[in-house]
């Protein structure tokens, strides 16, 4: 698809260094927009065109400085892609303050914060956050489930404040393959493919497909929204 370098959408996407986010990245390029990549610790490599900036997502000031020099740089921002997360991997017995304070930061308060910034920067576009099936039936991690919980509410606010120039949705994956998944329990993992319909996990593709289309002008009579990736493991 040929799109004039002049009139080409940006997309930002933070969390780009995890398994979706560099799936968003490449998905976004295909479709011809400009990527731009927001990473924590490792810059990411994938993304043939992507510029990427370093950014804490729970800290306010490093959301500020990192998109205003992005946007600075790129002349414009069209879409927010929030990928950025963590998961605990702790029942509530198990979670010390500063872990919980770690997730809560970087699901809930970086969903916010993203929200904030992004919405002072573009006259109109659109807002995917990433949720999770776990904010509709629950986890063995409690803490993840309410940020994402959360995150799903804060959508729904947001769709309802922005509009009618900005549409807010977000998505929720079910098992992907990522990090994430990567240091679940294999018995765990086992179990929750079988409860799937398709009995298979998502591949990051999947869900980088599904934000594209809450980013693009085919989803555009949709906001306030939560899309469901999850291979039929929750039915609503």
């Amino acid at each position: 698809m040929f799109v004039d370098k002049q009139t080409k959408k940006v997309v930002f996407v933070a969390g780009a260094s995890g398994g979706i986010g560099q799936a968003v990245i490449e998905k976004f390029e295909a479709e011809g927009w400009k990527t731009v990549g927001f990473y924590n610790s490792k810059k990411p490599e994938r993304g043939a065109e992507a510029k990427y900036y370093k950014l804490d997502v729970s800290n306010w000031d490093s959301v500020v400085g990192a998109f205003e020099e992005a946007f600075t740089d790129m002349g414009r921002v069209d879409c927010l892609v929030n990928c950025a997360g963590i998961y605990g991997y702790k029942s509530l017995a198990q979670y010390d303050m500063d872990t919980m304070d770690n997730v809560i930061g970087i699901n809930e308060v970086g969903t916010y914060l993203t929200t904030k910034k992004i919405a002072e920067l573009m006259s109109e576009g659109t807002i995917v956050h990433v949720s999770s099936t776990a904010a509709q039936v629950g986890s063995s991690d409690p803490i993840y489930a309410g940020t994402k919980a959360a995150v799903a509410g804060f959508v729904k606010s947001m769709a309802k404040a922005l509009a009618p120039k900005i549409r807010v949705n977000c998505v929720a994956p079910g098992v992907t393959e990522s990090g994430m998944t990567k240091n679940m329990n294999p018995d765990r993992l086992d179990q929750l493919i079988t409860l799937s319909l398709l009995k298979k996990i998502a591949e990051p593709s999947d869900i980088a497909n599904g934000i594209y289309f809450l980013a693009s002008d085919e989803s555009s009579h949709i906001t306030g929204s939560c899309l469901d990736i999850n291979g039929g493991y929750v039915l609503r």
